[in-house]
C-alpha cells in the first residue's frame, strides 16, 4: 500500500455490535491515505469474522488475529505493524467524524507539531456534550503540555483523539496488563515533543455505553495508583520545573483512591501496602513543602 500517511490502530475484543459503525466511520473519512489496523485480541464473538470481512472489501484493511493479551498488547501490536507517517488510535466501539484525520493531519503539518489533539463529545446512552468548549487552536511546549496533562482539565491522557508521529512510539509501549494505560503512556510521549498543536473543534465521539461501564474493582484502583505513584517519581526525578503540577496530580490521586477504597469495603493486603506508599508520599509533600 503505497504513500501510507497515517495508521489507524483499533484493539477489537467482543465488540460486534458496535465494530461496524466504528470502522465506517474511519473508512468514510475525508483523508483517504491511510491503512486501518483491526488488531483482533482474541475475540470470543464475532468480532474477529466481522474484521475480515471488512478486509475483504477494502484493501485499506489491514486485520491481526492474536490471543487474548488486553488492549495494551493490542495496540503494541498494532504499532509493530503500523506503515503510516502517522499513528492514531480508534476503541472499537467509538467514532471518528468525518474531519478528524484530515484535520489533525492539516494541523501537524502547518504547526510542524509533533502530536495534534483535536476535542471531543462525551456521548453517554445518546445524550452528547462537548468536553472543552474553549474556541480556537493552541499551541504548546513539552513544558506546557505536561502541565495541561497533570492539571487532567483541558487537555486529558487518552489515547484515541491525537495524531501522533510515528517516530514517538520507537522506545514506548502501552503497558501490557494494566488499567489506566493511556496514563502510563502519554505523559512520556508527550515528554519527547517539541510541539503539541491542539484545537477545541470537537472530532471524536467517546462513548460512554451502560453495558460496557467499568466498574470500579481492586485490581484497578491498584493500576492507577501504580502507574500514577511511578510518573510522580519519573517526574520529580527528571522534570523538576513541573514540582507544583506533580504534587497536585498525587494529591488528588489519593483523594480517588481513598474514595474508591471505600466504595470497595475491604482491601487487600497489597492494596493497603499500596494506599500507604501514595499516603506518605503526600504526607511528605505537605511536610516539607510548607
Amino acid at each position: 500500500m503505497p504513500d501510507i500517511k497515517i495508521s489507524i490502530i483499533v484493539p477489537v475484543y467482543n465488540s460486534e455490535k458496535y465494530l461496524p459503525e466504528t470502522a465506517q466511520s474511519i473508512l468514510k473519512q475525508s483523508f483517504s491515505d491511510f491503512e486501518l489496523i483491526l488488531v483482533d485480541d482474541g475475540s470470543k464473538d464475532g468480532s474477529g469474522k466481522i474484521c475480515d470481512q471488512l478486509a475483504a472489501k477494502d484493501t485499506r484493511i489491514k486485520v491481526i488475529h492474536k490471543t487474548n493479551g488486553g488492549i495494551c498488547s493490542a495496540r503494541n501490536a498494532g504499532l509493530k505493524e503500523a506503515a503510516g507517517e502517522y499513528i492514531a488510535f480508534c476503541d472499537n466501539d467509538d467514532i471518528y467524524l468525518p474531519g478528524l484525520l484530515e484535520d489533525n493531519y492539516a494541523l501537524a503539518k502547518k504547526y510542524d507539531a509533533d502530536v495534534s489533539i483535536c476535542n471531543l463529545y462525551d456521548v453517554i446512552d445518546g445524550n452528547e456534550c462537548i468536553r472543552n468548549k474553549e474556541n480556537g487552536i493552541r499551541e504548546y511546549s513539552r513544558l506546557d503540555i505536561l502541565k495541561e496533562v497533570l492539571l487532567d482539565k483541558n487537555i486529558q491522557s487518552y489515547a484515541w483523539n491525537k495524531l501522533y508521529e510515528k517516530e514517538l512510539f520507537d522506545e514506548i509501549k502501552y503497558p501490557i496488563g494494566k488499567k489506566y494505560e493511556d496514563i502510563g503512556t502519554t505523559f512520556y510521549v508527550f515528554e519527547k515533543c517539541n510541539k503539541i498543536v491542539v484545537t477545541s473543534e470537537p472530532e471524536y465521539y467517546y462513548l460512554k455505553r451502560s453495558d460496557l461501564v467499568n466498574n470500579v474493582t481492586e485490581s484497578t484502583v491498584l493500576d492507577y495508583t501504580e502507574i500514577i505513584i511511578q510518573r510522580y517519581l519519573y517526574t520529580k526525578e527528571n522534570i523538576k520545573e513541573l514540582k507544583k503540577y506533580n504534587n497536585y496530580y498525587l494529591a488528588k490521586t489519593l483523594i480517588t483512591a481513598h474514595n474508591d477504597i471505600e466504595l470497595l469495603g475491604s482491601i487487600s493486603e497489597k492494596m493497603q501496602e499500596k494506599y500507604k506508599e501514595l499516603y506518605n508520599l503526600v504526607y511528605n509533600i505537605m511536610k516539607n513543602d510548607r
